[in-house]
Formats: structure tokens, C-alpha cells, sequence
């Protein structure tokens, strides 16, 4: 098992990709995640002795990139617009260079003026996931579904959103999605205020881009369970839509989904794509 856990300064650490690769060698026709999940923690606890903490935070990559694969697939095979990408966290990559450079200027912008004319930070954290209207696209992302849950497809997936980097217009990045293992309360705070920073950014790049029917942006939720109080709470309102009566009050997060298996993943995007208006 030295193949999925190796030590640095006596202390073991989790070989995310291996130990990943190690339990799902192909692509089944479909995935209990939960279960997949436990079988690979269960392997590496077999392996080493290692930290709750770090089960925890490479728990929830494997479960990301089981829904990035899975959901990459459905794309390839139903010719579908709707692209989920993996996102890495904002540390590594500003998900606001995904919109083409005049999108972006507006964005860095906003930043700069909100910091240096009355010291306000523009702080946001990247969500797991953007929609991507790939008909909207200047480039063409083949369509060949991935076979093998391999290493060679985890850098595919990892690395995939890098192609459409200063290439979306406005209409074209539609949506993002906030996935979780679980919903803890502060992390139904967390994703709330993503969603409502993200709508109340998108109106003011609207304004800047002179757009009178704009498409809009999409924020959605997922987690392996939910409960009624999780539902709840991330039905709050998006605050800038509360500001003006001119504007229609709408929620932070459009949807909240239960992904447990590949049909919850498949039903998830279809009713996405419903609520985006594909």
C-alpha cells in the first residue's frame, strides 16, 4: 500500500491521485459515491495511520473528481452545451481570467477602485465548478468521453478549465456549483455569499458591458446529503437583489442537489440545464 500513502518527516501523507486511482482502476456504469468514497479511505487507513483532517480534504477532492469525470462524460456522450469544470482553489488561479481580457478588465477594475478609493477588499473564493456554455466558445474541446479513471484523467480534468482562459464572454460562463461532501452551517454560509457575490458581480459586468437582456448567472449547491436545514438556509436572497424595487428578488443559490450516485450527477445537470435555459 506504499503506492497510495508516503511519509515526509515521519508523518504520512495522502497520495490523493494514487490512492484514488489504486480503488477505481475503470469507469463502472455507475458510481455509489458514498460508498467509493468510503472503500478509498478505507484503503489508505489500511495503509497508514492518518488524520481525520487530512481524510477530510482529500475525501472531498476524490469526490470531485468523480463528478468531473462523470460529468465530462455525460457532455461527450449526449452533445450537450452544458460543461462542468473543476476549478482549482483561489490561492492557485483567479477565476475571473476565465472571461475574455475586456470582461476581466472590468473585474480588475472594480477590484482596484474598491481598494484604493475607500479600502474595501473584493475577497472571493473560487467555486468548485463553472458552467460553461460550450457553444459559445471561440475554441472546440473534443468530445471523447474519458475510459479509464486513470492519473492521465485526472490531469485531463484538472487541467482542462485552463483551455478557456480569457476566452468566455459574458453569456458564455453561465453558472457555477459549490459540491461538498457535507453542509456544515458554515458552510452553508460560505456557499451563500459566494452565490450572492457572484450575482452582484455579474450585474455590475452587465452594466460595464452595456448588455440590456443579459442571460444571467446561475449559482448551485450539491453535497452526498442534505438536510431540511441545510434547504433552508441556502435559500436566502441574493442581498444586491433586495436593494431596489427595480430589481426582482431572487436567491443566492438557484438549487440545492442531493449527488449520491452517477443518476442523482445525470438528473442534477438535466434539471441545470432546465434552470439556465439551454
Amino acid at each position: 500500500m506504499s503506492n497510495i500513502v508516503e511519509f515526509s518527516a515521519g508523518k504520512p501523507v495522502i497520495k490523493a491521485v494514487d490512492s484514488f486511482c489504486h480503488i477505481i482502476n475503470a469507469i463502472p456504469k455507475k458510481w455509489d459515491y458514498e460508498q467509493t468514497l468510503n472503500d478509498i479511505e478505507n484503503a489508505v487507513k489500511s495503509a497508514a495511520n492518518v488524520t481525520n483532517g487530512a481524510l477530510s480534504n482529500t475525501r472531498g477532492r476524490w469526490y470531485e473528481w468523480m463528478v468531473s469525470i462523470e460529468a465530462f462524460n455525460y457532455w461527450a456522450h449526449n452533445n450537450s452545451n452544458l460543461l462542468l469544470l473543476n476549478l482549482p482553489n483561489a490561492s492557485q488561479f483567479d477565476s475571473a481570467t476565465l472571461y475574455s481580457p475586456e470582461i476581466f478588465s472590468y473585474v480588475q477594475d472594480l477590484r482596484s477602485k474598491l481598494e484604493q478609493t475607500l479600502d474595501i477588499n473584493l475577497v472571493t473564493s473560487n467555486p468548485d465548478f463553472v458552467l460553461i456554455d460550450t457553444s459559445l466558445l471561440p475554441i472546440t474541446i473534443e468530445r471523447t468521453p474519458i475510459a479509464n479513471a486513470d492519473s492521465a484523467a485526472i490531469e485531463f480534468i484538472d487541467k482542462l478549465y485552463a483551455k478557456i482562459i480569457g476566452r468566455c464572454e459574458l453569456d458564455a460562463l453561465v453558472g457555477y456549483l459549490s459540491l461538498k461532501t457535507s453542509v456544515r452551517p458554515d458552510r452553508r454560509l460560505q456557499i451563500a455569499h459566494e452565490g450572492s457575490l457572484t450575482k452582484a458581480t455579474y450585474v455590475h459586468l452587465q452594466t460595464r458591458s452595456w448588455i440590456m437582456e443579459p442571460r444571467g448567472i446561475k449559482y448551485f449547491g450539491a453535497a452526498l446529503a442534505l438536510g431540511q436545514a441545510d434547504i433552508k438556509g441556502l435559500k436566502t436572497v441574493a442581498t444586491h437583489s433586495i436593494t431596489t424595487v427595480m430589481s426582482k428578488p431572487e436567491r443566492a443559490v438557484d438549487e440545492v442537489f442531493v449527488i449520491k450516485d452517477t443518476e442523482d450527477l445525470h438528473s442534477a445537470i438535466e434539471e441545470m440545464t432546465n434552470i439556465i435555459g439551454f
